[in-house]
């Protein structure tokens, strides 16, 4: 389940003082005493809130695992012919196109390791890659400073 901006304004406020009441919550994101309570509730029920901490991350993507694969094609490699085979793999969230020693940046999520190995081995085989690294995410801060 995605959440919004209010759930997020929401967090950030019970980061900074979870024992804040209700109307004070409230009123630091802009919401009714009543629209914030449901919020809250809603995101107790999902497990974004629980025993007065958030829980980023886990939540929204089930506990999955992340990674980076970075690749370097081969002599006669080109970004547009590896782009169409990549697209539409479950297991690609995003796909960078980058200058110098990297070519491709690929952003992956799987349920756990072996599936972003799988990953790894398909891209591997694929006529025209040379190299493809991967880089397990250990932890992320997604806020934008």
């Amino acid at each position: 389940m995605a959440l919004d901006e209010r759930d997020e304004a929401l967090m950030l406020a019970l980061e900074k003082n979870a024992r804040a009441s209700v109307v004070e919550i409230a009123r630091a994101i802009g919401l009714s005493r009543s629209a914030t309570q449901a919020r809250m509730a809603r995101l107790e029920r999902i497990g974004a809130i629980g025993g007065y901490t958030v829980r980023r991350g886990e939540v929204a993507r089930g506990a999955r695992v992340r990674a980076f694969l970075t690749v370097r094609h081969a002599d006669r490699g080109n970004c547009a012919r590896l782009l169409p085979l990549l697209r539409g793999r479950p297991q690609v969230v995003a796909i960078h196109q980058l200058s110098g020693k990297i070519d491709l940046l690929i952003e992956a999520e799987a349920g756990d390791v072996a599936g972003i190995d799988a990953l790894a081995e398909e891209v591997r085989a694929i006529t025209g890659v040379a190299r493809v690294t991967i880089y397990v995410v250990l932890g992320a801060d997604r806020r934008v400073w």
